[in-house]
């Protein structure tokens, strides 16, 4: 029994790169849709693929690196690696929100420094109804779903409208 879900507490998955193949998930239409409603459209994405599924305005991939680049767009959707860069990227949002509407989807570890610091921030929060289901079909043909649940910040942004999403909770 033990060895069932031991690759669900594999601390390497943590801590692999921002290029690793598995840091590519990307976010459901799903939840894209009525984010991208909510800001009149995506200026920039700074960590998506080439094919730009966010639609955005402006949007960067790796090699390039999106969180050190220049944010210059009114709006921006984040859904970062979610290693340990995840770090770098969310203190990224939580200092442009002061400057721009931002986005931010992470994994709903509550117990750490990094969620604690964005939820500090952040102008309301959405905890995600279920796990992410990310449309790509594992072998037995059922949808590959997130390990965790998942949270959507907004910075200088009221996220509520996303409300069917979630639970949503506002700093007043």
């Amino acid at each position: 029994m033990a060895g069932i879900a031991e690759h669900r507490f594999d601390n390497g998955k943590r801590r692999r790169p921002d290029s690793h193949v598995r840091q590519a998930m990307l976010t459901p239409r799903y939840v894209l849709d009525p984010v991208r409603d909510l800001l009149n459209g995506i200026g920039l994405d700074p960590c998506t693929d080439p094919d730009n599924p966010t639609e955005a305005d402006q949007f960067y991939c790796l090699p390039a690196d999106g969180c050190a680049l220049p944010w210059d767009a009114p709006t921006v959707f984040c859904n970062p690696p979610y290693g340990l860069a995840k770090d770098r990227w969310v203190a990224r949002c939580i200092a442009e929100g002061r400057l721009r509407k931002v986005v931010l989807l992470i994994p709903a570890h509550t117990e750490t420094q990094t969620f604690q610091g964005a939820l500090a921030a952040c102008s309301s929060v959405l905890f995600v109804r279920a796990r992410l289901r990310f449309g790509v079909l594992r072998e037995n043909r059922r949808q590959e779903a997130a390990s965790h649940g998942s949270a959507i910040f907004g910075f200088g942004v009221d996220i509520s409208p996303l409300h069917a999403l979630g639970a949503v909770l506002s700093r007043k």
